[in-house]
């Protein structure tokens, strides 16, 4: 959350503790109206990621996985076509 705290400071002007104070409050307010899946999204971006990063990272991991079961999958109706012939 030092990325949300350090621009509070300087945007602001608050001093290190005020900005601490503020970015908790504005954290726990905006976590109390939305829903718990957009919550790692938010502290995401209070750390300075983008979303879009945490996103991409998502999606990189969903295709390596995607394409893990396909090669698997493969590589049993191959195993099995291969024993039903024999």
């Amino acid at each position: 959350m030092n990325a949300l705290i350090q621009s509070l400071q300087e945007k602001i002007g608050l001093t290190a503790d005020q900005a601490k104070d503020a970015a908790n409050h504005m954290m726990e307010y905006i976590k109390e109206r939305v829903p718990a899946s957009m919550h790692e999204h938010l502290d995401m971006a209070a750390i300075g990621e983008s979303i879009k990063t945490k996103d991409a990272e998502f999606l990189a991991q969903a295709q390596t996985k995607g394409s893990d079961f396909l090669h698997t999958a493969q590589e049993k109706v191959s195993s099995f076509l291969h024993t039903k012939e024999s």
